[in-house]
């Protein structure tokens, strides 16, 4: 349970996990914490419920040195639902990756069906280092 720190803050439930530059999206009452330099998990914090549930993890073979993950907001088609693309944080000398995501809520997924939906085949045209496309790889839980 959360105690009042002061006038400002209060204490909420421990990470289960350190998270060591990691990256956040807010998605409805849910806090998405997506890998870090520490951990290659993802997370939800639920803000009313005020507890963690796992969502999937990275790749092993993949290691952040800091990363990125946004919003895509061009593929939203169900409000129930977000898209995401983790790029970036990976050292001078290491193949590059990018993932997307599918994300629907773990704290609304039935006992029957509790996958996450992923993103199969993602292209997308990088259209600043010329008109290469690439194939993304997609996380998988």
């Amino acid at each position: 349970m959360s105690t009042q720190v002061n006038n400002y803050f209060q204490t909420l439930p421990d990470v289960p996990k350190p998270f060591g530059t990691s990256q956040c999206l807010l998605f409805k009452e849910e806090i998405l914490i997506c890998g870090g330099q520490q951990t290659n998990d993802c997370y939800s914090y639920h803000t009313l419920k005020k507890q963690y549930k796992y969502i999937c993890c990275y790749p092993n073979d993949v290691q952040f040195n800091g990363h990125c993950v946004v919003q895509l907001n061009n593929l939203q088609t169900n409000p129930n639902e977000i898209h995401l693309l983790s790029f970036g944080g990976q050292d001078e000398n290491i193949i590059k990756q990018t993932f997307s995501m599918k994300y629907k809520s773990v704290w609304e997924i039935n006992n029957n069906n509790n996958k996450i939906r992923v993103i199969s085949n993602l292209k997308i045209n990088l259209s600043i280092l010329g008109s290469n496309t690439i194939k993304i790889p997609t996380l998988e839980s």
